[in-house]
């Protein structure tokens, strides 16, 4: 039988320490604390003396360790090597200030989360964690041995991090769905670079006097290459001319906003063009690769993530949440949603509640 497992306080106790405009350090520790107290619940903790806390699980609960080793850097470097008796699922809710950048080396872990949807983190995949609050589940198959390395933090301490190096705040272009999809490991290629200097600290096994100083170096490299990931600018080429000006750009950022507004009675993409001042092959082209995506599909998915909040959020009858994010009718909503999310959105609302 599969054990669930809550992370303890997490949202709770982070939530409190940022409202309360506590040092990004209190922030850190309460995540700790959470954390160490999971790790009780599943392991027997052995401090091996070179920095790093050794939790070998318990027997009944499967085979393998965690690795946790804490940076003065002030983010903690986790390496799992685990296999679980009869599944393992852990519920977490996390604050927007929770930071997680997670290598998968091998096996599979099943994520499932409120409003990206579900996704499996695969041998090779890079995930990251959005800068919004975030509530789902982690699932582990019965004797599935998973190797990954997360390293965890805030944000807010990255970003403390980055200045101490001389690194500006590094702004998030990332549209929504992008977002979602680096959060469900789905984004290889563009996070990619993180994945060898994580690989290397997963194969680091030498206890030595440079060892916390190549994880850090490693660690560094990781950060590196998700800040020049959020640092990106999308390509806007629309295949045939020159990129897309700044008032171009400006009008397609009000696609979407627009399109949410207008959702009950949603106008036409020759509406849509007019009203941007553009051509609508220039409206269709540009949006695509500003989004990458059509202008339908990205209000689709907006629409259903939408609905998907409401779901978990609210005791809206379904028939409800679906006029209010669009549909005309209780079935169109329906198929649209089991086709998105894989379930209806009664069997969504009675998981995520």
């Amino acid at each position: 039988m599969t054990r669930i497992h809550r992370l303890p306080g997490a949202a709770g106790a982070v939530g409190a320490a940022v409202s309360a405009g506590a040092a990004d350090t209190a922030a850190a520790a309460a995540l700790d604390a959470a954390y160490a107290a999971y790790y009780a619940s599943i392991a027997q903790p052995d401090d091996t003396g070179d920095g790093t806390v050794r939790h070998r699980l318990h027997p009944e609960v499967g085979d393998g360790t965690i690795e946790v080793t804490s940076l003065r850097s002030g983010f903690d470097i986790v390496r799992y090597d685990v296999a679980f008796t009869g599944g393992h699922e852990i519920r977490y809710a996390f604050p927007g200030d929770h930071f997680e950048l997670e290598h998968c080396v091998d096996g599979r872990m099943h994520i499932s989360e409120t409003r990206s949807g579900a996704g499996d983190l695969r041998a090779g995949s890079v995930a990251l964690s959005p800068r919004r609050a975030t509530e789902g589940s982690v699932a582990h198959a019965d004797g599935e041995r998973y190797r990954a390395v997360s390293i965890t933090g805030t944000w807010s301490g990255l970003r403390s991090h980055l200045a101490g190096l001389g690194v500006d705040a590094v702004p998030d272009n990332r549209p929504d769905h992008v977002a979602h999809d680096q959060y469900l490991g789905r984004a290889a290629t563009a996070l990619r670079p993180a994945a060898t200097p994580l690989a290397e600290i997963f194969l680091h096994r030498r206890s030595s006097p440079g060892r916390l100083l190549f994880l850090q170096s490693r660690l560094t490299a990781a950060l590196a290459a998700v800040v020049d990931e959020l640092a990106a600018q999308p390509e806007l080429v629309d295949g045939r001319g020159p990129a897309l000006a700044d008032h171009e750009v400006a009008a397609l950022r009000r696609v979407p906003d627009l399109l949410w507004q207008e959702r009950h009675t949603p106008p036409t993409l020759s509406d849509i063009a007019r009203r941007s001042s553009m051509s609508v092959r220039r409206l269709t082209t540009g949006f695509r690769a500003l989004y990458g995506m059509s202008v339908g599909e990205y209000h689709r998915r907006r629409c259903l993530d939408r609905a998907a909040e409401l779901l978990v959020g609210t005791d809206w009858p379904v028939g409800r949440v679906g006029h209010e994010v669009g549909y005309a009718s209780p079935s169109n909503f329906g198929y649209a949603f089991r086709r998105d999310r894989g379930t209806s959105p009664a069997r969504f609302r009675r998981t995520h509640s």
